[in-house]
């Protein structure tokens, strides 16, 4: 099944299992299909150690186990997709003719947990209540589930999954992330791998996407700290008109003016590419000649993570997921600069919103749509030498925005490693 939902070659005319008697259809999963998605909160002490080893991060329930890598022992959220009906790529053309007016309206069950995604799946979840219970999630928390499991070009089968395992055993096996140790948090067995089109491997796309450290544009300390060594150790060659201070530190940006922020925003873009092309993202371990993902990147410092778990404790007590399950936002201050005017921004009076303040509403039409515009600029295709080429070259490397219109969430079984 993975093969041919990552489009590689396969053998096989039917699929395994229960669903032996059912022929491939390439690109779909078969009906009777099921996932299940269990979200821990992070524990940086659960470290996988068992019998004599156990650290007690289970309490006293009698048990010798614990979980791998840094799952704790308890669930915030348990997520669950069921595929019920055939659907073939006739029915996403029909759909996508019709337009986008079906997105007004979904059949599901207030009470029972689950909703149809219009695409042949029933996604269901459970979510925390005030006292730590699961209960199922109300039809308006399950629309989140549908924002990315419906029609969503860069899915396959409305899943994300499969076309994203990692080769071999990495693929299959429990869930620790990079073979984690509490002892050795900076150390990683988790390989970088390129990006089906070859040119650069995932994580390094992202950061050549991204202008911060995650998908809102926030760096996070942990990132943060390593572009300041690295943007140390190659001082000169770098040509940066900026400190790393001044590029990196949020803090310091939330209150600038668009002339200000924005060739300070441009300076950190170019460092993060400079660092991911350059691999600095990877520390080379000589026994086994193989490059992993730095833990210091990778994983959260204990501060992080006690900071997120107290943020997102306040989200349960409010029981407030059909706002969202991130947690800024929840104390003075914490709000993200990419939230914040830049002394442009219009509010939906058309009164301009003063530098550093947080942005509470945007211009909209007569019909609630917003009319501003993202600022996220698709730009032209270059290349590794900067020359403007044709998104269908073969040396095509990249966009001037932010926005890599040409991804492809399908990962390759090749690692990224310095000399390839």
């Amino acid at each position: 099944m993975a093969d041919q939902i990552r489009n590689k070659f396969y053998e096989r005319s039917h699929y395994y299992g229960d669903a032996a008697a059912i022929e491939v259809q390439a690109g779909f999963y078969p009906v009777g299909t099921e996932f299940a998605h269990p979200l821990h909160y992070v524990d940086l002490l659960a470290d996988g150690e068992h019998g004599t080893q156990l650290d007690g991060v289970m309490g006293d329930g009698g048990l010798t186990y614990e979980f791998p890598g840094t799952r704790s022992k308890r669930v915030k959220e348990i997520r669950y997709m069921y595929k019920w009906k055939e659907v073939g790529l006739a029915d996403i053309a029909m759909d996508e003719e019709e337009g986008e007016e079906e997105f007004e309206w979904f059949i599901g069950k207030e009470g029972q947990g689950w909703v149809d995604n219009g695409m042949g799946w029933i996604l269901a979840a459970f979510i925390e209540n005030r006292h730590g219970e699961l209960r199922p999630q109300t039809t308006e928390e399950l629309t989140q589930c549908i924002g990315c499991h419906s029609k969503v070009g860069n899915t396959i089968d409305a899943v994300w999954s499969f076309q994203r395992q990692l080769p071999g055993d990495e693929g299959w096996g429990e869930m620790n992330y990079g073979q984690y140790a509490s002892t050795t948090p900076e150390i990683t067995r988790l390989k970088d791998y390129y990006a089906a089109d070859g040119k650069m491997g995932e994580l390094a796309g992202f950061y050549h996407s991204v202008v911060g450290g995650d998908l809102y544009g926030v760096m996070p300390d942990e990132i943060r700290d390593e572009l300041a060594v690295y943007a140390q150790m190659k001082g000169e060659t770098l040509n940066l008109s900026f400190s790393s201070e001044e590029m990196l530190n949020d803090d310091v940006l939330k209150d600038m003016s668009l002339e200000e922020r924005k060739p300070r925003l441009l300076e950190r873009q170019k460092l993060m590419r400079r660092f991911a092309d350059d691999l600095a993202y990877l520390d080379y371990h000589e026994a086994d000649d193989q490059y992993y993902i730095k833990g210091r990147l990778f994983y959260p410092t204990y501060t992080t993570m006690q900071s997120n778990i107290q943020a997102y404790r306040k989200v349960v007590l409010d029981q407030s997921f059909n706002l969202g399950k991130d947690v800024f936002g929840s104390e003075a201050g914490h709000v993200p600069f990419t939230f914040r005017s830049d002394g442009s921004v219009l509010d939906e009076h058309r009164n301009r919103i003063p530098a550093g303040e947080v942005i509470y509403s945007r211009p909209y039409n007569s019909e609630g749509v917003g009319t501003t515009p993202t600022g996220i600029i698709q730009g032209e295709t270059l290349n590794k030498a900067g020359a403007v080429v044709s998104p269908d070259a073969p040396d095509a490397y990249s966009t001037t925005g932010t926005l890599d219109w040409m991804y492809n969430p399908i990962l390759s079984d090749q690692p990224v490693r310095k000399g390839r």
